[in-house]
C-alpha cells in the first residue's frame, strides 16, 4: 500500500475543520494540495472519505473510521518520536463533563509536577467515549459502565449521586432526599454523555419520573437553573460544575457512580496503568469527603 503519513495527516485536518481551505491554512498547503492529498487517499483504500459540498465538507462513515485510526497512528509516532528528542509528549485525557470532580486539580498538579515531560492535557468532548473512538484523546474518563466493544476501561473511583435542583425548588434545603423525593419533577439528561436513566428508580421499586433531554451539559445546568427541569449527576459535578441557582443535594439511597478510565484497546496508552492508580490513590485518599451532609453549591457563583 503506497499509504503515506502525509495523506493521514491530510485526512485529520481536513475532518477536523470540515474545510479544505481551513485544513490548508492549518497544513501550510495550497487548498489544491489538500484537495488532490485526500482524493489520492480515496483512491488507495478505495473508498470516498469525504462527502463534497459547496458550503461544507462531512466525512463519510469510512471517513469518520480511517479519521480516528489516523489520529491515533500519528499520535503514536509524535509521541516515540518527542521521545527520542528529549521532547514533551502530552498525554490527552477526554472527559464528557466532570473530569475527577474534586480530585482533578490535587491530580493533575501531582502527575505535571513530577513527570514534565509527559504532561497530562484534559480535553472536554461531550460523547459517551469522550473522544476515544476519534482519536481525539489517548485516555478517557467516563463513567458509563457499558463502552464500545473497541475500548477497555478500569474502575478508578466511586462517586455519591446527587440531585442538581434549584435553588428556590422545595427539596434545596434537605440534607438529603431519596429517588422516591425525585419522581414528581421533570429530571433533564443529557443526550450525548447523561448517565440518567429510568432503571435508575426501576431498580429500586420506585417509579421513574419523566425525563427530558438536553444537547450538553451547559444545556442541562441552564434547564435546572431556570426551574425548568431537575437533574441527577456524580458529586464530581457539584465540584467542577458549580453554577449560580444550581444546588446539589446527596441522594441516600442511589448506587454510588463507578468512574472509569478508559483507552482503546489496540492503543492502550503506556501511562495509563500509572495514571489509573494515581487517580485511584486520589479517590482513597478522599473516600471519606464527598457531597454529604446538605447541599453543595448553594447557589454562589465559582470562586
Amino acid at each position: 500500500m503506497e499509504l503515506e503519513l502525509r495523506h493521514l495527516r491530510v485526512l485529520i485536518a481536513v475532518d477536523d475543520e470540515r474545510s479544505f481551505t481551513a485544513a490548508a491554512d492549518r497544513l501550510g498547503m495550497s487548498q489544491a494540495a489538500v484537495s488532490r492529498s485526500l482524493a489520492a487517499l480515496e483512491r488507495e483504500v478505495g473508498a470516498t472519505l469525504m462527502h463534497r459540498t459547496t458550503r461544507r465538507v462531512e466525512p463519510t462513515e469510512a471517513g469518520t473510521m480511517l479519521a480516528g485510526v489516523a489520529r491515533r497512528i500519528t499520535a503514536e509516532l509524535d509521541r516515540a518520536v518527542a521521545s527520542l528528542r528529549g521532547e514533551r509528549a502530552v498525554i490527552r485525557v477526554g472527559y464528557a463533563w466532570a473530569a475527577l470532580g474534586a480530585h482533578t486539580t490535587a491530580v493533575l498538579r501531582a502527575w505535571n509536577r513530577a513527570r514534565p515531560a509527559t504532561p497530562i492535557r484534559l480535553v472536554r468532548i461531550n460523547s459517551r467515549d469522550a473522544g476515544l473512538l476519534d482519536g481525539h484523546v489517548d485516555l478517557a474518563v467516563v463513567r458509563h459502565p457499558v463502552l464500545p466493544p473497541e475500548l477497555e476501561s478500569e474502575v478508578v473511583g466511586r462517586e455519591q449521586r446527587v440531585a442538581a435542583l434549584p435553588i428556590d425548588h422545595p427539596l434545596a434545603d434537605r440534607e438529603a432526599v431519596s429517588l422516591a423525593d425525585l419522581t414528581p419533577w421533570e429530571v433533564a439528561v443529557d443526550r450525548r454523555s447523561g448517565t440518567t436513566t429510568r432503571e435508575l428508580w426501576e431498580a429500586r421499586g420506585v417509579a421513574a419520573p419523566p425525563l427530558t433531554w438536553s444537547g450538553d451539559v451547559e444545556e442541562w445546568l441552564d434547564l435546572i437553573a431556570a426551574g425548568d427541569a431537575i437533574g441527577v449527576t456524580s458529586e464530581a459535578t457539584a465540584h467542577h460544575l458549580p453554577r449560580p441557582g444550581v444546588v446539589f443535594v446527596p441522594i441516600d439511597d442511589a448506587p454510588p457512580m463507578e468512574v472509569r478510565l478508559a483507552w482503546h484497546r489496540n492503543h492502550r496508552h503506556p501511562s495509563s496503568g500509572r495514571i489509573a492508580r494515581a487517580v485511584r490513590a486520589a479517590y482513597a485518599a478522599g473516600a471519606t469527603g464527598g457531597a454529604t451532609g446538605g447541599a453543595i453549591g448553594a447557589g454562589a457563583p465559582p470562586a
